[in-house]
């Protein structure tokens, strides 16, 4: 898919001066701008992100299960639990199937 085809979000967000130099300082050194190196990092950690919050997610599913609630409000029925739990599964199956997915996505055509 090519950028025209993807709906885009403008992103603003302050960072530590220190940091904004060592990312400019990579970014000039690969002869692109601070934004398309910006965009690289973030689309090579989204599937980390991802499965961090499904593993934190799952770790909550099964404190609940073994009832361990935190106290911060009314506990979660075992039905709503399961249901979570289950929503849950089909997350990671989701990602994996995404991770698993060749380098060239569906469709691509051998090199010649």
């Amino acid at each position: 898919m090519t950028r025209k085809n993807q709906a885009l979000k403008h992103v603003s967000f302050r960072m530590p001066a220190d940091v904004h130099q060592d990312y400019v300082a990579v970014a000039e050194s690969r002869g692109v701008d601070l934004s398309a190196l910006l965009n690289w990092v973030v689309a090579e950690f989204r599937p980390v992100l991802l499965l961090r919050r499904a593993e934190n997610e799952v770790g909550m599913a099964r404190a609940v299960a073994l009832g361990l609630t935190p106290h911060l409000g009314s506990a979660i029925d075992p039905q709503e639990a399961l249901k979570r739990l289950s929503e849950l599964i089909a997350q990671l199956q989701d990602v994996a199937s995404k991770l698993s997915v060749p380098v060239g996505g569906k469709g691509a055509k051998p090199a010649a």
